[in-house]
């Protein structure tokens, strides 16, 4: 691999400045939306008399919605980035306020699972605007602060928890919360222009220049694509075993195994949280100055380490202190792999790439997890089967440094030929 080097200090551009607001709106939200259900979860069993296995179930259920949200997240190759995320967040709130009001465990799985599927496509095509917009020095810089946007909504909710818990609130509380940016996104939504490589790309298509089969549905499993598509899957799979698994025990083990009051576990999210925000701010950084797989390897590795810890160790101060430095490095396993992902592919395939290798294949990793993790604790216990699950990103690791290319310094390609001059020369 040869040297990095970044000589440019992040700024933004008048258009850039323009849609960003709405843009990390909208990832606040989902962050904070998608960590409620993990954060409140002991409290949603205890509420809903539901065992620990039935919630591991449960999650899983929830998370095939991700899945799905890969026909949503697709269509952005077709009807606009902007379109598709601005529809996702309008969704995804409005089920928020909805799942405030499930009178039962089924009702609120469905509505869950609904939301799933906008919170993942607002997600994803948020991704994929910022990786069109902003510059290769830049792109890690603007990714990572816009996952550290969806991280820093997490911590609204450690903010929330022992308010509510203390004035004798439910969890609803928290899906209410969750509906806020509806108002907010609709009024600010002429902020969000169509990003200029799609533009480009329907010209293209009008004056019948663009050839790729553009418009079928497999066709990242094509050549040039096939390759980065299969590994990029692979990866996905795996890092959502860490991400996932990390997220949705870390509440359930502090309360069931470990005992903590709410109190305790409100210190653990506000602490990982604020210093997590650091953490992902330098990845994201990290990945512009030294490339993007030096960054992986580092990234991935401490937070692979520090996840087992966490649900190996007993002390307070020792579980305390793992999971502040796994939360910032396990969130930024999205700043990899999404960064990655996107510099992979064309314009006009890219929203369907991400929507494969995300949505459909990787996300396998976030359905399995919570059944793995759950039916290994019958006989391993909680924290020991957690820790096996959260290890599994070290593969990802591999497939990245042995076989894809460092893609941070080229230009996100804008056709199927440029991609192949990018990758294959």
């Amino acid at each position: 691999m040869e040297g990095w080097s970044i000589k440019t200090k992040f700024t933004m551009n008048s258009r850039q400045k323009m849609l960003w607001p709405i843009l990390i709106l909208g990832a606040f939200f989902e962050g904070f939306d998608d960590a409620v259900l993990s954060i409140a979860l002991p409290y949603i069993v205890d509420d809903y008399n539901i065992s620990t296995q039935m919630s591991g179930y449960a999650l899983s259920i929830v998370a095939i919605g991700t899945m799905v949200a890969f026909f949503v997240s697709r269509m952005a190759d077709k009807v606009g980035r902007r379109n598709v995320y601005l529809a996702s967040v309008y969704s995804y709130s409005v089920l928020s306020l909805l799942t405030a009001f499930a009178p039962n465990i089924d009702v609120f799985i469905f509505l869950q699972f609904a939301a799933r599927i906008f919170l993942i496509s607002s997600w994803s095509v948020g991704y994929i605007i910022l990786c069109e917009e902003f510059d290769p020095e830049h792109r890690g810089s603007a990714v990572g602060r816009f996952q550290l946007t969806a991280v820093f909504g997490a911590l609204l909710i450690g903010i929330l928890l022992p308010v509510i818990t203390k004035l004798g609130l439910s969890w609803r509380v928290l899906y209410v919360v969750g509906a806020f940016p509806l108002i907010p996104v609709f009024l600010l939504r002429n902020r969000l222009p169509e990003t200029e490589a799609f533009l480009r790309l329907q010209e293209e298509r009008k004056l019948g220049k663009q050839q790729l089969p553009k418009e079928a549905f497999f066709a990242p499993w094509k050549k040039p694509f096939l390759l980065y598509t299969v590994i990029m899957s692979l990866v996905w799979v795996f890092l959502y075993f860490g991400i996932k698994g990390t997220l949705n025990f870390f509440t359930l083990r502090a309360v069931d195994e470990l005992n903590w009051t709410p109190t305790m576990v409100s210190i653990g999210l506000l602490t990982q949280t604020v210093t997590g925000m650091l953490v992902i701010a330098m990845n994201g950084k990290l990945m512009d100055r030294i490339g993007r797989k030096r960054a992986a390897a580092i990234i991935i590795s401490v937070g692979c380490v520090s996840s087992v810890l966490m649900f190996t160790l007993h002390n307070f101060y020792a579980v305390l202190f793992s999971s502040i430095v796994a939360a910032g490095f396990v969130n930024s396993f999205l700043i990899v792999g999404s960064t990655i992902t996107n510099e992979l592919f064309p314009t006009e395939i890219r929203a369907g790439a991400m929507a494969w290798s995300n949505n459909i294949v990787g996300r396998l990793g976030q359905i399995l997890v919570p059944v793995t993790v759950t039916m290994l604790a019958l006989s391993l216990g909680l924290g020991n089967a957690a820790a096996l699950a959260v290890s599994l990103p070290l593969l990802s690791l591999l497939l990245i440094l042995f076989f894809l290319p460092e893609t941070g310094k080229k230009a996100v390609s804008k056709t199927a030929d440029s991609a192949k001059t990018t990758y294959h020369s």
